[in-house]
């Protein structure tokens, strides 16, 4: 393990330095539609982080931790692990309120554990249904628990198209912000 990360940790390193000061996107014109494009470059770190990616996502643990492959098995996991005074706490909350009221706690555990942001099989699950960013995985999670412990629909689709319509909102904001309008 030491050996891995030794050489992952190298290859970043000799990575970052060759790409240092290259531009991390690209603004051009759309011909046919006349619209402003914004289109992030790929560099050679992409193809080393891609590598890395995939063998993250094909693992079922990563330091020493058991990574769920889906959102039921999330849901087997939180069960073994959350003990009942706190997952009647944790069912108290609304709907509305859980993601926001456990994120920060619950939310940060889901996301070191397993990996969610540095790429795992779990966060590879939520990606290939189109989240757009790992903090939405993490309070897709929440609710989806919280859901599933009152015994109610998921409505996973839902909730993945109001974050990808967050998301998209979010990057027109910074597409204005960047052609100055």
């Amino acid at each position: 393990m030491k050996q891995i990360l030794l050489t992952m940790f190298s290859l970043v390193i000799f990575t970052v330095a060759s790409t240092s000061g290259q531009n991390d996107s690209s603004i051009a014109k759309d011909i046919e539609t006349g619209k402003i494009v914004i289109k992030p470059q790929k560099t050679s770190f992409d193809a080393n982080y891609d590598s890395i990616y995939q063998w993250r996502v094909s693992q079922s643990h990563l330091d020493d931790v058991y990574i769920p492959m889906d959102i039921n098995d999330c849901f087997k996991q939180l069960d073994k692990l959350m003990e009942e005074p706190v997952k009647k706490r944790f069912m108290a909350f609304s709907d509305e309120e859980v993601d926001r009221k456990t994120h920060a706690s619950l939310g940060k555990w889901i996301d070191h554990k397993w990996q969610i942001a540095q790429g795992s099989r779990i966060s590879n699950y939520f990606i290939r249904m189109g989240v757009p960013h790992p903090e939405y995985t993490i309070g897709i999670i929440l609710t989806s628990y919280h859901r599933y412990l009152h015994k109610k629909e998921l409505k996973l689709k839902e909730q993945v198209a109001f974050f990808k319509e967050k998301w998209n909102e979010k990057q027109r904001e910074k597409a204005k912000e960047l052609i100055g309008k």
